[in-house]
């Protein structure tokens, strides 16, 4: 006599939410999550728009990982600047977002200049702004108690840790504050960068795989950079 056995298997995703759980060929379980990543091509003149005023602009990787790969190829104030935020149907308050999060391998390390960092630009008012064209700018950076290897894929993030990465790196806080102006949660966010320092020494290399935005009413944005 045989018994067979008939097991139901439950999953959510990061929000909680109910998913599919599928059975690959091997055996192995997965679950079917919303991966609510949009991609930017390099090429296209959404990516153009993305890295905006890089010098020099990002290319394609030698080893064919995914990303787009900047290295800093002359003793100058180069750097990159990775812009992936424009304003949708409605305002985002800095007090609105939940976590910012980059997907990076860092090639390069020499010192903490060699990691990106996040800075969140607010909107000019005409009072009181602190640039030119912006009003606040609030920036996360790395402090040097990390340890980060050459090479390692992980996911940087700053405020808080985010739900969705939609990949198994190891997340790295960026919990260094800098801020210059106001910073207050009630002002309205113009753009956030992902950038490197222009202090940061020649041969800094760093991939940049994706880029994304959790807001605490748990609206979310992730961006693939592709080739």
């Amino acid at each position: 006599m045989y018994h067979y056995y008939i097991m139901v298997l439950s999953a959510s995703d990061c929000h909680g939410n109910p998913v599919k759980v599928l059975c690959s060929d091997d055996g192995k379980l997965e679950t079917q999550s919303n991966n609510p990543s949009s991609n930017i091509l390099l090429t296209s003149s959404s990516g153009v728009a993305v890295y905006a005023d890089t010098q020099p602009i990002p290319t394609v990787d030698g080893n064919n990982r995914d990303g787009w790969l900047y290295k800093k190829t002359i003793a100058n104030a180069d750097k990159f600047n990775y812009y992936f935020y424009s304003q949708g149907s409605h305002p985002v308050l800095l007090g609105d977002l939940r976590s910012l999060v980059a997907n990076v391998a860092i090639d390069n390390w020499q010192l903490n200049a060699s990691v990106p960092f996040f800075v969140i630009y607010t909107k000019p008012t005409g009072v009181g702004d602190a640039g030119a064209w912006y009003h606040s700018k609030k920036a996360y950076a790395i402090d040097s108690l990390k340890n980060i290897l050459i090479g390692e894929h992980v996911n940087l993030y700053c405020i808080n840790k985010p739900k969705c990465t939609h990949n198994g790196n190891r997340d790295i806080e960026l919990s260094t504050v800098i801020e210059t102006g106001e910073c207050l949660p009630t002002e309205e966010i113009l753009t956030v960068s992902f950038q490197s320092d222009s202090a940061a020494p020649i041969q800094t290399q760093v991939l940049v795989g994706n880029l994304g935005y959790e807001l605490n009413n748990n609206n979310q944005v992730y961006f693939n950079l592709i080739n």
